[in-house]
Parts: C-alpha cells; sequence; structure tokens
C-alpha cells in the first residue's frame, strides 16, 4: 500500500491536476455528476487488464517475436510503428508507449537505430492507432459512454481517419535509411499460454463491457478476478494515479463548464462538426485532448466532429497528449537523464508537420 501511494504522490501529472481540482472546488461549482462513473469503471477495468498483460510479458513477446524476422532498419521501424499502431488500438496508446520505447533502446544498443525520430513516431502512431477503437485511449472511452455511441457507429467514424494515417505511415517512413543489418538478438521472453488464453477470454468480457453490451461493472469485476487469478501482483503495480488524474479532470472541467464567458465562447464554436473540429484540435494543443473532449462534450452533440478535433489534437505540442508526456519521460529515463532537447525538436517538428496534413484530412472527412 505505501508503495501505491508513494506512486501516486510522486505522479507530476495527478499532482498537478489535484492542485486545480481543489482550486475548481474552492472557486467554481463542480458536481458530484460531472464525474462520469461509466468512464471512470472502465478506464478502471482496463488499467488492471493491461496491467495483466505486462506482467506476463506478452506485448513484449509479441513485439521481439516480428522485430526478429527484419533484415534492415527501415523494416525494424516499420514494426515497431505497426505494433504501436495496431498494438494501441487495443492496449491504448500508453500502453504501447511503454512497451515498445524500452525495446527501442534495446535495439539501438545492437543496429544504428535512430532512436528520437524513432520514439518519436512511435508516439505520433501510438495517438493515431489507438483513435480507431472506442477503447484505444481515454478520450475515445468517455466519448463513446457521453454520446451512447455503438461499436458500429463508432467504427464509421474511426475507420476513414484509420485508413489515411495507416498509409500515412509508409510516406514517413521514407525518411529512414533502408541499410541492411545482421540479425537482431533480443532478450528472450517467455509466456504462459494457458494464462494468455484465460486473459483472451476475460479481454473480450472486459471489452463488451465497455462496449456497454453487458453492465460495465461486469468488465471491472472480470477485470479483477482475472488479475487475482492470474497476477496478484498486478493490484501493486497497476497505474491507479491515471484513474484519479481522470477524475481530476472531470472536477476541473465541471468547474470550468459553468464560467459564463467559457460557455458563451464554445457554444459560438460548437455550432457544426466543422467548427467543432477546430475548437477541439485548438483547445488539445494547451490543456491536452483528454480534458478537451470532456470540456466541449457539454456543450455540442456534434460528436464526429469533436473525435476528429481530439484525435487531431493530439498531434503538435508536447502537451497535446497525455502520452507525449509520457514518451517524454521514457526517453529521459532511459537515456540516463541526457538532454531532451533533442528529443523535443524533432518530436515537434515531426507532430506540427503532421498536424497541419491532419486539419486537412479532417476538413476533408466533414466535408464530403
Amino acid at each position: 500500500m505505501n508503495a501505491i501511494l508513494k506512486r501516486i504522490i510522486t505522479d507530476k501529472t495527478f499532482l498537478i491536476t489535484l492542485i486545480l481540482a481543489v482550486f475548481s472546488i474552492t472557486f467554481g461549482v463542480v458536481k458530484l455528476s460531472d464525474i462520469d462513473a461509466n468512464t471512470i469503471t472502465s478506464l478502471a477495468a482496463l488499467i488492471l487488464l493491461i496491467t495483466i498483460y505486462q506482467a506476463l510479458n506478452i506485448l513484449k513477446f509479441v513485439a521481439n517475436y516480428i522485430i526478429a524476422k527484419c533484415s534492415t532498419i527501415r523494416s525494424v521501424v516499420l514494426v515497431l510503428l505497426l505494433c504501436s499502431f495496431f498494438g494501441s488500438m487495443f492496449f491504448t496508446n500508453d500502453v504501447a508507449i511503454l512497451t515498445l520505447v524500452p525495446i527501442v533502446f534495446n535495439i539501438a544498443q545492437k543496429i544504428n537505430l535512430p532512436k528520437i525520430l524513432t520514439i518519436s513516431l512511435l508516439t505520433i502512431y501510438a495517438n493515431l492507432g489507438s483513435a480507431l477503437t472506442p477503447f484505444g485511449n481515454p478520450q475515445n472511452i468517455y466519448l463513446v459512454s457521453h454520446y451512447h455511441l455503438g461499436i458500429g457507429q463508432f467504427m464509421m467514424m474511426s475507420l476513414p481517419f484509420g485508413l489515411v494515417a495507416l498509409l500515412s505511415m509508409f510516406v514517413v517512413l521514407l525518411v529512414i535509411k533502408n541499410q541492411p543489418i545482421d540479425d537482431v538478438t533480443l532478450p528472450s521472453v517467455e509466456i504462459n499460454q494457458h494464462k494468455t488464453w484465460l486473459l483472451l477470454g476475460a479481454t473480450l468480457i472486459v471489452l463488451l463491457g465497455i462496449l456497454s453490451v453487458i453492465p460495465v461493472y461486469m468488465a471491472l469485476i472480470v477485470s479483477i478476478l482475472a488479475a487475482f487469478c492470474l497476477q496478484k501482483s498486478v493490484f501493486k503495480h497497476a497505474d491507479y494515479g491515471i484513474i484519479l488524474t481522470f477524475v481530476n479532470f472531470f472536477i476541473i472541467v465541471g468547474a470550468i463548464s459553468r464560467i459564463k464567458y467559457v460557455q458563451t465562447l464554445l457554444y459560438q464554436h460548437t455550432t457544426s462538426s466543422l467548427e467543432t473540429f477546430f475548437s477541439g484540435m485548438i483547445t488539445s494543443q494547451f490543456i491536452s485532448n483528454v480534458p478537451a473532449a470532456i470540456l466541449i462534450s457539454k456543450f455540442t452533440q456534434h460528436s464526429y466532429g469533436l473525435y476528429l478535433g481530439v484525435t487531431v489534437g493530439g498531434l503538435g505540442t508536447l502537451i497535446a497528449s497525455l502520452a507525449n508526456l509520457l514518451a517524454l519521460r521514457q526517453y529521459a529515463a532511459l537515456s540516463h537523464h541526457h538532454s531532451t532537447f533533442g528529443f523535443f525538436k524533432t518530436f515537434s517538428l515531426l507532430n506540427i508537420g503532421l498536424l497541419l496534413f491532419f486539419i486537412i484530412v479532417g476538413y476533408i472527412l466533414l466535408s464530403v
């Protein structure tokens, strides 16, 4: 318990949002109903499930197996990006980054892999890939719950964007040298097949709960049972800070949404899907796309415009997505706290370039 509390109180994102939440409670109007219970329950179930996958080394096993088949630097980066893109659809963008960034550093010890460029692209395509499923990132979980979106409705919104995002990956890859490499030997990773199959079954039930096919509380119960039966240590290592940070987001946004000036401004700029798209994208650059989604959803029914806005809005500034900050933290920790300016520069240039491209994509999708 002490370790859990220590990890939570040293989580800078949680502490900052906690201070802002207390400030909001003190000076603003906050209601208990501001906290979306379905979203919090879904997020808690996913966090536990994801931690089990990490503890059982399943994600590393899959990534290592695929990467071992590569013969050039470009193919290694391609496989990493594909793992990031498709992995984030099912295990969230945060998990994709936490899993793959250490693998990048491990590979870079054996071949001339451009670490900063690779990690920057990993983060970008984790953000883009996570947008394709209702459970790929926290804002999607919230939007599905808030707008009561079915799986068919959501996929109709996400698939056209996802296809363009995937195609863009192969164009961006041209900046990576297609240099031949020797075989990459990664540390051996063992998995328990029996536990893996049980976990996949539990995952199916949890996803049904998140999609409201079954009551969402059942998803949480199943994830707790899976953790208890498959890997009890998960309860110690799960990232509860993310769940509490999300509670803080709801409190902050609830208070901000009742400020008259903010209400007037957002009502004026969310009257159409296109206006909602630009409002979501711009707001994300300053407060990140998760709170942007929560805030703007209170003023508009244009779910498609908001979805595209906060998805594209995850690109751009370092704070546009919490996953961006996580990637920076991972890079700083694994590079032994060397200067992060090089990472910031490369990351920002790539993000701004792709942000401009996907603004055009979003505009076209909403105009057709």
